[in-house]
């Protein structure tokens, strides 16, 4: 076996083999002590033809945690205004009928139905009255239990010691006369006596009394009585007739005298 390989022993065999040898362990020599760390050492036509494909998408991660809300755009402009719409005409509404119309005569003083004279109206099946006089009664006095008020004043400059008066007038007389016991004076910050009720912006009184409310008393007194003296003397009150009564003041001395206040009456 040993005799076939020397006859086939050459010089061309011995350097080829030897060359082999030498390039191969000059190569090995060469990739451990080159060794490449970065592509720019590789030739950018060998790098080129390196580059592999494109692979296929990945699938689709997990949604991310919201973001912070943006602060507010700009606010837009205006649009542009719409067409008016197509609205259907409702169907005209059947025809009223027609009103009664309205009759009217005067009625005569002495007349059942408005005894003071006065109008009749009829429309219709109705009739109706207006009566001449006071609002409450054909007979025009103030019914029991109706109220009704005023104000009073006084202003004046006494250049000395003296009385003064002033009137309160009923709109609506009262059907007879009142006794001094009820008519009554109310001092301001007085409590209002038996009869009399309320204040001054709120006056009542039981049915038959005069309550008077003063809220203003300077440099005046309503008398020693505190009553309703005549301009004869302190001590007699008058009490009230049907149409109203006078209220009578003294002037201890010589200045400004400011009087006011309210009144009810009740029938």
């Amino acid at each position: 076996m040993f005799s076939k390989i020397r006859r086939r022993l050459t010089y061309a065999n011995v350097t080829v083999t030897l060359a082999l040898v030498f390039a191969m362990s000059g190569g090995a020599y060469a990739a451990s002590r080159y060794a490449i760390t970065s592509t720019k050492q590789i030739k950018p036509s060998v790098l080129k033809q390196l580059k592999g494909a494109k692979g296929p998408k990945g699938e689709t991660g997990p949604a991310g945690a919201a973001g912070k809300e943006g602060p507010a755009g700009k606010e837009g402009p205006a649009g542009k205004e719409g067409a008016p719409g197509k609205g259907e005409r409702g169907e005209t509404g059947a025809e009223g009928k027609a009103g009664a119309s309205v009759s009217g005569k005067a009625l005569a003083v002495g007349s059942k139905e408005c005894p003071a004279g006065g109008s009749e109206f009829k429309a219709g099946s109705g009739t109706t009255y207006a009566c001449n006089g006071s609002p409450w009664t054909a007979k025009g006095t103030l019914p029991k239990g109706a109220a009704e008020t005023g104000e009073w004043n006084v202003y004046h400059f006494a250049p000395q010691i003296e009385l003064l008066g002033t009137a309160i007038s009923f709109t609506v007389p009262l059907v007879s006369a009142l006794a001094p016991a009820n008519v009554h004076f109310i001092m301001p910050g007085e409590t209002p006596p038996a009869g009399c009720s309320g204040s001054v912006t709120e006056p009542a009184a039981a049915s038959g009394n005069l309550c008077v409310f003063a809220e203003l008393m300077s440099g005046v007194e309503p008398g020693s009585a505190k009553g309703f003296p005549t301009l004869e003397g302190l001590e007699t009150s008058t009490g009230a007739d049907p149409s109203g009564t006078q209220l009578s003041f003294y002037v201890p001395a010589e200045g400004q005298v400011v009087a006011k206040g309210s009144w009810v009456v009740t029938g």
